[in-house]
């Protein structure tokens, strides 16, 4: 009999799931719409469908340069494209991406877990029990951490999805108004700031060697290309019922308006009340799913770097840390607001920066290698 546990492979539909669930399931939902809403305006519904197409032809360039190396991660090809030294900064700045993320992450879902369901909890506690319960399924082998994702996508995020629909019923189309914005700058600086939604995908360069061989630059492509498409739409309904509800000057300065927004409904006729409840059970097992696959990646970095068999020593070395760094930014709300635009550009940077650079160096040694050959 076969050995899930240990399944080494994955289709591109399955690759495609992955990235969704590392992209919508962290607390950044919770929290990114206010900073991109502040800064877009009524234009953040345009801002998410340009940031989604800019991030997926970077999420093209990536299937490009894992094409290059079809049985290596970045970690493996890192070292060869920009030596000892670049490579390991290339490397460091890959986890750190992932790291800086997490703790937002688990610190936002702390304080927001804490004032809506468990108000005499300190929060630390709640950081701590989801960093056990997210390490616990991280130490596990890829083929099970994959068939909780599937599971995940299946269940909480459908219940996730039809929760948040019902705010629908409170969306005031004024409130919507200019539904074309003039402020094209605003737009454009909004997409960059989308990046705090859309941040997971990176994960192909670490994935894409499991894909099964036999697909195509043009399957994974379409397969990325669904994924997005999921998230462009997921993050413009997102967006505008939360404009809908509170208008854009109520959402600057409401911390979490996706909670607010919920809060707000009633359901005429029914039992049901304090909808925002319901939301946070759908959401915390997506939370949970997140987490504990951005900790899978973070130790399989390491685990890579420093050429060790297994990734579970380095999940519970980091666990820590992860715990520390969310501490840091638990009670200093100015430097959370700091660690936000430092993982902004961070990503941006590898984004943008890193990845069309090492495909071109790799392009460069292909031509070499053939010159010598030729």
């Amino acid at each position: 009999m076969a050995n899930l546990e240990v399944k080494t492979q994955m289709s591109a539909l399955q690759l495609s799931i992955i990235v969704i669930t590392a992209c919508i399931g962290g607390a950044q939902i919770m929290r990114a719409p206010r900073e991109l809403i502040a800064t877009a305006e009524h234009g953040a519904w345009l801002s998410i469908i340009v940031g989604g197409l800019l991030f997926y032809i970077v999420a093209c360039l990536m299937l490009k340069l894992g094409k290059q190396y079809p049985d290596e991660t970045l970690v493996e090809y890192a070292p060869r494209l920009f030596g000892r030294w670049g490579g390991s900064i290339v490397i460091l700045w890959f986890n750190l991406v992932f790291f800086l993320q997490l703790i937002q992450g688990v610190t936002s879902a702390g304080k927001v877990i804490t004032f809506h369901m468990f108000d005499r909890t300190p929060p630390e506690v709640i950081i701590l029990a989801l960093l056990v319960v997210c390490t616990y399924s991280a130490l596990q082998d890829w083929g099970t951490i994959l068939r909780v994702q599937q599971f995940m996508f299946v269940v909480a995020y459908s219940m996730l999805t039809v929760v948040w629909m019902v705010s629908f019923l409170n969306v005031q189309p004024e409130n919507l108004l200019p539904l074309w914005p003039i402020k094209m700058k605003a737009i454009l600086n909004g997409s960059i700031y989308s990046w705090n939604m859309y941040s997971g995908y990176e994960c192909i360069l670490l994935l894409l060697p499991l894909v099964y061989k036999g697909a195509s630059f043009a399957k994974l492509a379409k397969a990325i290309g669904g994924a997005f498409t999921y998230l462009i739409l997921f993050f413009m309904v997102l967006i505008i019922i939360i404009i809908g509800v509170l208008t854009v000057e109520s959402a600057k300065n409401v911390p979490y308006p996706a909670l607010v927004v919920i809060r707000s409904v009633e359901l005429p006729g029914t039992f049901i009340e304090r909808l925002e409840n319901y939301l946070l059970l759908a959401w915390v097992p997506v939370i949970f799913a997140t987490f504990s696959v951005v900790m899978y990646f973070m130790g399989q970095i390491s685990m890579r770097y420093y050429r060790y068999v297994d990734h579970r020593p380095w999940v519970l070395l980091l666990v820590p840390i992860i715990y520390a760094g969310s501490m840091l930014l638990l009670d200093d709300p100015q430097g959370h607001e700091r660690i936000s635009q430092i993982a902004l550009w961070t990503g941006l940077g590898f984004s943008f920066g890193v990845v069309p650079l090492a495909l071109l160096l790799s392009w460069r040694q292909r031509r070499k290698g053939e010159t010598r050959c030729g």
